[in-house]
């Protein structure tokens, strides 16, 4: 029993996320960015103000952060940044380089 439970969580682990592009890029930005972009906190543009940008403009504050936002944004990958863009704007992004497309829903 423990040996099958095992299995199915490593397998599990292995398969695609279920939260791939734009909720992925969801699922971060309610985890680290919502704090403080859902209500101005220390001037950051609220997400009215972030959805009206371009997908590379988000990608490149996210690249290049503000001192606030450099502990905020560690780890994340080039392809978590892309569906976060994706998730705010609403804009599907085309594949680039390595990096698969990102669909808006």
């Amino acid at each position: 029993m423990r040996l099958t439970a095992a299995f199915l969580g490593l397998a599990i682990l292995a398969a695609p996320s279920a939260l791939a592009g734009p909720a992925e890029g969801g699922a971060i930005y309610e985890a680290r960015c919502k704090m403080c972009h859902a209500t101005g906190m220390a001037n950051a543009p609220l997400i009215e103000k972030l959805a009206a940008l371009d997908n590379q403009k988000i990608i490149d504050s996210l690249n290049t952060p503000v001192p606030m936002m450099a502990g905020v944004v560690g780890g994340l990958t080039d392809e978590d940044k892309r569906n976060i863009a994706v998730f705010l704007t609403k804009k599907s992004l085309p594949a680039s380089g390595s990096l698969p497309e990102v669909k808006a829903e």
